[in-house]
């Protein structure tokens, strides 16, 4: 995989407030698995900031976008209702086997989903940085290959029937 945004929601990050772990965590790792580039956003949860990078990912052809943060029962934790306003199609089954596999005890609280927007696979991650990194690592065989999947479609110059 040649390129993976993060996009990592907390309001006190975002204010300078609280260090992001999150990403950097995430980038080494994504990095150790071959992809060559890891660009970054750090955002407040406003679901409005997230819509509008997540479109810019899409139509800049990212391949996979993951979110960190937002997925809980907080008032302003809205990640999953901003990714629902972009994607085209949910992939349910990722977010079912981070839920399932996941070795902290809250794990079937999260409210993440993962879904399809044009040749992007978006992934909602958890906030803690530990949990986003089982997360990632978990399902990153069923997100390289909808990834490839989604590559070959945008190189064979039109839609796969």
């Amino acid at each position: 995989m040649d390129h993976v945004h993060l996009i990592t929601l907390s309001d006190r990050a975002s204010r300078g407030e609280y260090q992001d772990q999150s990403t950097p965590l995430l980038a080494e790792w994504l990095k150790g698995q071959g992809v060559q580039t890891v660009t970054a956003a750090l955002l407040p949860d406003e679901p409005d900031q997230l819509e509008q990078d997540l479109r810019r990912q899409v139509a800049a052809g990212t391949p996979l976008v993951l979110t960190c943060g937002g997925t809980g029962f907080g008032t302003r934790d809205t990640t999953p209702e901003a990714t629902r306003g972009v994607i085209e199609r949910e992939a349910p089954g990722i977010c079912e086997l981070i839920r399932a596999r996941g070795g902290h005890p809250l794990a079937f609280a999260s409210r993440a989903v993962c879904g399809i927007a044009g040749h992007t696979v978006i992934l909602n991650l958890s906030g803690r940085p530990a949990a986003a990194l089982e997360q990632i690592q978990l399902a990153w065989p069923l997100l390289a290959h909808a990834v490839g999947v989604l590559r070959k479609e945008s190189n064979a110059g039109g839609p796969c029937t």
